[in-house]
């Protein structure tokens, strides 16, 4: 946490240690960077140089008001109380581009969800996916053109600029249908490409990898994250798009090293698209705190800390600043923008990102470069390692305290707010028919609203103030007795 303790950072670097020093025996990790050596040997086998950057994009207008109208829906909100992946995955698909949210594609929202998920939280996917359509098909947003996603229309101009360069180049998302759309935007504009996902036999992908590797085809190479991001050599490619974010930082990772891997000679560039003010920079949010953990379990020394829990938990609010500004970007920008050195090219790269009306750039490159100062080693006797860190009743704590569904931090406005919002939900017989539990749920968090609310009204007693002075005095004047 950005914001914790210095207490507690000590104890968290402690922990750390000791965990390094238990999987120290068992734990071989060897970098590029560490077997390629610059040595300043020119014959000595070199690598090249690789540039990742989080290209910020703005939400068109249909986007926004669908993500918008979504967000802000009672069916959605009494989602919240209970498995939110399901809203979680359709506001991604909206960040992606909306025509991915149709009434015949409703069942397709479960594609990414976890598998693990019961019959419940599925059924609720899907009619959550049919509220969405709803919306898309209500209000217009069924023109065919490339403008309707921010993405479709930032891909489709950057390759414009790329492939007549001579770059090749790697595109790849989470699902089948977001490739489908980019897929049918490339035929549209006259580029040729290739394509591997899960339906492509494995008996073909060979086949199609060393049509790509043979550099006598297509110069645009479509692939899912799951299929194509393991195991594939594609060094050919100089240029890699990651369409949209996982919430595993080390999917998105596997991806960019089916370019950047041992054998690529050619500087590689990374683009990974994020929208701004959206679910999708909380996602890269998440992946930072992530990789920060993973970097303290392995590496010897303190771990920059970006983010605060809080920043962590507001998954489902609209962005204070508004689609327009990426308050990440902002903060990244702070910490390392005097890190940063570009080559000429890339600086004019950049300048060409900037005309075609993105939120910005960030340097996903510089993240953990520069180290934190080491925590004073001097803890106190009480304080036991882990022992401390991993104590339950640390943890009870902190989830009484952090929860942001205590309903301790509400106000009575508040309170009668949300009875009112969820009353009116409740009387809309058409709405409580599609949720699972016919709102029941919704009844117990009324209920528990309103016996809260009547907690607040009712006055505390005030604890009685007691002058020790006067027990004093009357103690003596029992014992002279």
């Amino acid at each position: 946490d950005k914001n914790a303790f210095e207490r507690d950072k000590r104890v968290s670097s402690m922990v750390a240690k000791e965990l390094r020093e238990r999987i120290q025996p068992y734990f071989l990790r060897r970098l590029k960077n560490e077997v390629f050596r610059d040595d300043g040997d020119k014959d000595s086998a070199k690598l090249s140089k690789k540039n990742e950057i989080i290209v910020w994009l703005r939400l068109t207008g249909c986007q926004r008001h669908l993500y918008e109208a979504f967000l802000k829906s009672e069916i959605v909100l009494s989602a919240f109380d209970g498995s939110p992946l399901a809203a979680i995955t359709i506001l991604k698909k909206i960040c992606d581009h909306p025509y991915l949210l149709t009434k015949r594609a409703a069942e397709d929202v479960l594609e990414g969800l976890d598998s693990s998920l019961n019959q419940e939280d599925r059924d609720l996917a899907e009619k959550l996916a049919m509220h969405a359509a709803d919306l898309t098909e209500g209000d217009g947003f069924r023109e065919k053109n490339d403008n309707v996603s921010c993405k479709t229309s930032f891909v489709l101009s950057l390759l414009e600029r790329l492939v007549p360069e001579g770059h090749n180049v790697l595109i790849f998302s989470q699902t089948r249908k977001m490739l489908n759309i980019i897929q049918e935007s490339l035929v549209k504009n006259g580029f040729e490409f290739l394509r591997i996902d899960g339906t492509t036999k494995a008996s073909d992908r060979l086949k199609i990898v060393n049509e790509f590797q043979e550099g006598n085809s297509a110069p645009i190479f479509l692939l899912t994250s799951q299929v194509g991001g393991l195991g594939l050599t594609l060094t050919r490619a100089d240029r890699v798009i990651v369409v949209d974010p996982a919430w595993n930082p080390s999917t998105d990772n596997q991806s960019v090293d089916r370019a950047y891997r041992i054998g690529q000679k050619k500087d590689v560039i990374v683009y990974r698209l994020m929208t701004c003010g959206t679910i999708e920079e909380k996602i890269y949010r998440m992946q930072v705190f992530k990789g920060g953990l993973f970097k303290t379990a392995t590496e010897h020394k303190e771990q920059t800390r970006y983010f605060t829990q809080q920043d962590l938990k507001e998954l489902f609010s609209l962005p204070k600043d508004g689609f327009d500004v990426s308050p990440t970007q902002l903060q990244l920008h702070a910490e390392h923008g005097h890190q940063i050195s570009m080559s000429d090219d890339l600086k004019t790269h950049i300048k060409f990102l900037e005309s075609l009306g993105i939120g910005g750039v960030s340097h996903h490159s510089l993240l953990f470069s520069k180290s934190e100062p080491e925590p004073d080693v001097h803890v106190e006797e009480d304080v036991r390692s882990s022992q401390y860190a991993f104590n339950p009743k640390d943890v009870a704590i902190q989830r009484k305290v952090s929860s942001p569904l205590d309903p301790y931090k509400m106000t009575e406005s508040d309170i009668k707010e949300r009875i009112n919002r969820l009353s009116q939900l409740l009387s809309n017989k058409a709405t409580v028919s599609r949720l699972p539990d016919r709102g029941e749920k919704i009844r117990k968090q009324i209920a528990d609203l309103s016996l809260e609310l009547e907690n607040l009204k009712t006055p505390k007693r005030s604890n009685e103030v007691i002058d020790l002075d006067d027990i004093a005095d009357e103690l003596q004047r029992s014992l002279r007795v």
